[in-house]
C-alpha cells in the first residue's frame, strides 16, 4: 500500500523575499529555492552587530550603558557594550574573511549606533513595546501568509499611535517610489494595525548613516493597506508556483530602476560569477546544509553524512555569449 503524499506547506512571504520578488527572480530562485550559499559583506554585518546592540540597550536593566555611551559620546564609554562589540565582530572576522575589526569598520560601527541611541531611543512619552517582535498574518480573503520582524515598536497610550522603527545600515536613503510606497513599511503597518488594534501606526525608518537627518516617516491609508493585501495575495500564489522558468522572466538587470543592483562600485551581485560551494548530503542523499567552505560544514558533521562539492553556473543573464567570445579574441 503506498503512503500518502506528505502535504506540502505553503511558502510563507516575507517583506525581504517581496523585495527580491519585485527586483531580480533569478536572485530569488538562488537564495530561496537552490538556498545557495553566498559571501558576507562588511554593510550586513555591521547592520548586525548595531542590531545587537539596541536590542539589548532598550531593556530597562542596561539602561545604564545607554546613559553612558550617550554622554561620553562613543561606544567605548561602556566596556561591557564595546566588549560586547569587539567580540562580535572579531568572530565575523574569522568565520567570513573580512576586516571587521580595522579603524572603517570599528568607526562606523560606534557611529551609527550613536545615531540610532540619539533619536529619541525609547520613545518619549511612549512604552517600547516587544523589541524584535514576530508576527505572523494569515488571511483568507484575498489569501496570504506573510511573516516578519518588528525591530521596535513604540508604544503612545495617551493619544492612541504606535510608532514602527526600523534600523537601516544601508549608504543610501529610499527616496521616489521607494519611499512612499515602500512594502517594508506598508506590511509592517498592515501588522501594527492587526495586533495593536486602536492605534494608528506610523513608520520610522532610522538611518543609521545619516547622523544629521537620519529620520523618515511614512504612514498610509486604509485604501492603499487595503490594495496591498490583493497584491500580497498575488505575490503569495507568485512564490507558491515559482519554478526555474520563473526565474529567468524578471531579471533586475533588464529593468533601469534596478540594474546597479548586479553591480555598482564596490557591490556585485553574489548571483552573477560562477562559484563552487559544499553540501552535507545525509544517508537518503538529501542536502542538509550548505556552506562556501568545507571546513565549516565539518565541525558540524552529522554520522551518517557525507560532503561533497557543487557548481553554480553563475546568472544566465550574465554568462557571454558567442559574440562576447569572438570579440574577445581579437581585444
Amino acid at each position: 500500500m503506498e503512503k500518502p503524499n506528505k502535504k506540502v506547506e505553503p511558502k510563507v512571504l516575507s517583506a525581504s523575499r517581496l523585495k527580491t520578488l519585485e527586483t531580480c527572480s533569478w536572485s530569488y530562485w538562488c537564495n530561496y529555492h537552490l538556498k545557495l550559499p553566498q559571501k558576507q559583506n562588511e554593510g550586513a554585518l555591521r547592520g548586525t552587530v548595531c542590531h545587537l546592540v539596541f536590542e539589548m540597550l532598550v531593556k530597562e536593566k542596561h539602561k545604564k550603558h545607554y546613559t553612558l555611551i550617550t554622554k561620553g559620546g562613543h561606544l567605548r564609554s561602556s566596556a561591557a557594550v564595546y566588549r560586547l562589540v569587539m567580540k562580535h565582530l572579531t568572530q565575523m572576522e574569522r568565520s567570513f574573511d573580512l576586516p571587521m575589526t580595522n579603524e572603517e569598520n570599528t568607526t562606523l560601527v560606534d557611529d551609527m549606533i550613536l545615531v540610532g541611541l540619539r533619536c529619541d531611543f525609547f520613545g518619549t512619552g511612549g512604552k517600547v513595546d516587544k523589541p524584535e517582535h514576530e508576527f505572523l498574518l494569515e488571511n483568507k480573503n484575498p489569501p496570504y501568509k506573510i511573516r516578519g520582524f518588528i525591530d521596535k515598536p513604540i508604544v503612545y497610550k495617551k493619544n492612541k499611535q504606535i510608532k514602527i522603527v526600523d534600523y537601516k545600515s544601508s549608504k543610501y536613503k529610499f527616496r521616489g517610489e521607494e519611499l512612499h510606497s515602500n512594502i517594508q513599511a506598508m506590511v509592517y503597518t498592515l501588522a501594527s494595525k492587526k495586533e495593536w488594534k486602536g492605534y494608528k501606526p506610523t513608520v520610522e525608518f532610522q538611518f543609521l548613516r545619516f547622523p544629521r537627518q537620519p529620520l523618515q516617516h511614512l504612514q498610509f491609508t486604509d485604501a492603499q493597506l487595503n490594495g496591498l493585501e490583493y497584491y500580497l495575495s498575488h505575490a503569495f500564489g507568485v512564490i507558491n508556483n515559482f519554478t526555474e522558468e520563473t526565474a529567468v522572466t524578471n531579471y533586475a538587470a533588464d529593468k533601469k530602476k534596478d540594474s546597479w543592483l548586479c553591480k555598482i562600485g564596490k557591490w556585485r551581485c553574489p548571483y552573477i560569477d560562477p562559484y563552487d560551494y559544499f553540501v552535507t548530503v545525509n544517508k537518503k542523499g538529501e542536502e542538509t546544509n550548505k556552506a562556501l567552505k568545507k571546513k565549516d560544514l565539518q565541525k558540524n558533521l552529522k554520522k551518517g553524512e557525507k560532503i561533497e562539492k557543487r557548481s553554480y553556473e553563475g546568472c544566465p543573464r550574465h554568462k557571454p555569449t558567442s559574440q562576447d567570445n569572438i570579440l574577445d579574441m581579437f581585444a
